[in-house]
């Protein structure tokens, strides 16, 4: 899926309860492309949020 943009890659953030837990411990839950790789999300959350460092999809 060459043709996806970061931004058409990460479709918006999950807001539950069990995601806000994990916020405590620094992980973040995203809706993504049903089409996207683990490498091109990745890719995205780094070009979106500046200075971060993805270490795990």
């Amino acid at each position: 899926m060459a043709d996806l943009k970061y931004y058409d890659i990460i479709l918006k953030p999950v807001i539950t309860e069990k995601s806000m837990d994990g916020m405590a411990d620094r992980k973040y839950t995203f809706l993504v492309h049903p089409k996207s790789t683990k490498v091109q999300i990745k890719d995205a959350i780094e070009k979106m949020f500046e200075g971060v460092k993805v270490e795990k999809v």
